[in-house]
């Protein structure tokens, strides 16, 4: 599922308060006429996601006369796979970032690389129920440490999510049909979810039909909107290639919808630093949200407090928050809003807070590849205010 990174505006500020005025402005102004299917209507017995791309690829080189004057590169590598059955979920997210520059005063070539890969695997009790035990390891990789750094953590929870983007799929083509006059008003709830469980069904139809596949898939698709009775005729060529930029062209981002808290025993197996000791096992508590809040907007929100089993429990704590924002204004431009926020208190001293806030968009300039810009400000309990601005190119393997 949807996993966020670790994080850190903790006050809301002047920018805080404007960030909350704008996305209340987005809600007010946006979209519109009334649907018959909403997200939570959607469910599926086996939901999944699964993204490999490309985040960031950076190359430099200067050179005056004979000489090399600065030689540097960036490479990051996202993997994300989601997968939540009756009985059985999993998700993997991993990042992998590595770099080099030259050293021009012994004109070599220097890098280093490192990467961070975190797993959760969940069993339910009963295949209906929303009880689960659950196990979750974070491994980190920094070839400037002694070794990998692995974290564990085994508990309990309970809670559930969907992977509802085959919904949203549908309701895209259902605006492009109600658009293009093919259909004379919007699809019944009934038939909205039957072609998102068509649309999420796609890998099946490829197993069964092999290079094919799509002949069957639209038929499919076709003749569950023709069974509705709304639409005006046929749905013709211009219905097909509007299912097909869709389907095929478009990037629509995921859609999620749930909850879950868990609470477990966190064990730090392994230190990046040999010379460091070990912390003492930890509890944990976590708590997850996602919802579309409407067709056009998504929101995630994930927040993690951990505190020793010894003298310390609650008197020495790690709190991490993260709520990131998604508004597609339109299908080929989507805003980000960002707030990661970091709490950290020893025994003794007041809590410390860093925080980090971002606004950002998404341009997608092919079905695989997008510009990316994103205005940032990073504040901690010491250090001045820090603005940046970062744009680059992003490429979806999958």
């Amino acid at each position: 599922m949807w996993r966020p990174p670790r994080g850190q505006f903790a006050r809301s500020g002047p920018i805080g308060r404007s960030l909350a005025v704008f996305v209340g402005l987005l809600f007010a102004l946006s979209d519109a006429t009334a649907q018959n299917v909403s997200v939570s209507d959607y469910s599926v017995p086996v939901s999944r996601a699964d993204n490999l791309r490309i985040d960031a690829l950076s190359l430099d080189y200067q050179s005056v006369g004979d000489s090399i004057v600065s030689q540097t590169g960036n490479l990051v590598l996202v993997y994300k796979k989601f997968y939540e059955s009756l009985p059985f979920a999993y998700s993997i997210d991993l990042i992998g970032s590595a770099s080099f520059r030259r050293d021009t005063v012994k004109d070599e070539l220097v890098g280093d690389a490192q990467s961070n890969l975190l797993t959760r695997v969940k069993k339910y009790r009963r295949d209906e129920g929303n009880f689960f035990v659950f196990g979750e390891t974070d491994l980190d990789l920094d070839e400037n440490n002694d070794r990998p750094g692995l974290d564990a953590t085994i508990g309990i929870g309970w809670g559930r999510f969907i992977n509802a983007t085959a919904l949203r799929k549908a309701v895209r083509i259902e605006d492009f049909m109600l658009d293009e006059g093919i259909i004379s008003e919007r699809l019944p709830k009934e038939t909205m979810i039957e072609l998102g469980h068509i649309i999420e069904k796609e890998a099946e139809y490829r197993e069964l039909y092999g290079d094919r596949y799509q002949n069957y898939w639209y038929e499919d698709m076709q003749n569950e909107i023709q069974k509705s009775n709304k639409v005006l005729g046929s749905i013709g060529a211009i219905g097909v290639l509007r299912m097909q930029e869709v389907l095929e062209k478009e990037r629509i981002n995921e859609r999620f919808y749930g909850w879950d808290v868990s609470a477990g025993v966190e064990l730090e197996l392994l230190k990046p630093i040999r010379s460091v000791s070990r912390n003492n096992p930890a509890f944990s508590l976590g708590l997850r949200y996602s919802r579309p809040i409407s067709w056009s907007t998504q929101i995630n929100t994930d927040f993690s407090i951990n505190t020793p089993f010894n003298e310390n429990f609650g008197k020495r704590y790690e709190i991490g928050w993260q709520t990131d924002f998604i508004y597609e204004i339109t299908n080929k431009i989507n805003m980000n809003l960002i707030h990661l926020l970091n709490l950290s208190k020893v025994k003794g001293q007041r809590a410390r807070h860093n925080n980090i806030g971002s606004a950002g968009f998404n341009f997608f300039i092919e079905n695989k590849i997008n510009l990316n810009a994103a205005f940032v400000i990073r504040k901690n309990e010491t250090d001045p205010w820090r603005i940046s601005f970062t744009t680059g190119l992003s490429y979806r393997i999958f």
